[in-house]
């Protein structure tokens, strides 16, 4: 189990970026990447083969925060604005394709998105609390039934993640000892 969660880290670090880059305050937040333990994969953006990014999708599973709605890949700066100011913010150059990872932390959920030709675009929301819960009403610490309830059984597994896939984007769950312990959205590339 461990060497499965240490394997998942060290994979988000090696896709989350290559290099970090202070925020305005003149520190990097580190809890940004350290709170996504349990996540498969860095929520790097999708590039199609056109070079344009993946139009938002309604198709997908949507992420809703308060009343606003954060699809994958739709612009960053109009849900950014609607959700104000984050907690904490994070960059990084993008490894996998030209640009900045960027990380905006709120008090109970990450957004992370990714540039392409100076716009920043939704690549990811990772909840981090029972505070805030998926549309069907899955939270952290539900059991693996729950989601079975809600979603169905036709996701992907491998080792503790469940994949649903559905338009351009993913809904995982990281499931342990029959309990969510991560819950990520996921634009698909």
């Amino acid at each position: 189990m461990k060497k499965a969660s240490l394997g998942l880290i060290a994979l988000l670090l090696v896709l989350s970026g290559c290099a970090s880059k202070p925020t305005e305050e003149g520190s990097t937040s580190p809890s940004a990447l350290t709170q996504t333990e349990g996540t498969a994969a860095s929520p790097v953006g999708s590039t199609p083969d056109s070079g344009k990014p993946e139009q938002a999708s309604s198709d997908g599973y949507v992420f809703e925060a308060n009343g606003i709605k954060i699809p994958m890949h739709a612009e960053a700066a109009p849900i950014l604005k609607q959700l104000g100011k984050p907690q904490s913010y994070f960059e990084s150059q993008a490894c996998a394709f030209p640009g900045l990872n960027k990380i905006y932390q709120y008090s109970s959920f990450d957004v992370y998105a990714y540039e392409k030709d100076g716009v920043d675009y939704i690549a990811s929301v990772i909840l981090f609390d029972d505070t805030v819960a998926t549309k069907e009403g899955v939270t952290l610490f539900n059991k693996k039934s729950d989601v079975i309830k809600a979603y169905g059984d036709k996701f992907t597994n491998n080792l503790n993640l469940y994949v649903y896939d559905q338009g351009k984007s993913q809904l995982r769950f990281v499931i342990e000892n029959d309990q969510v312990t991560s819950i990520e959205y996921l634009a698909k590339i």
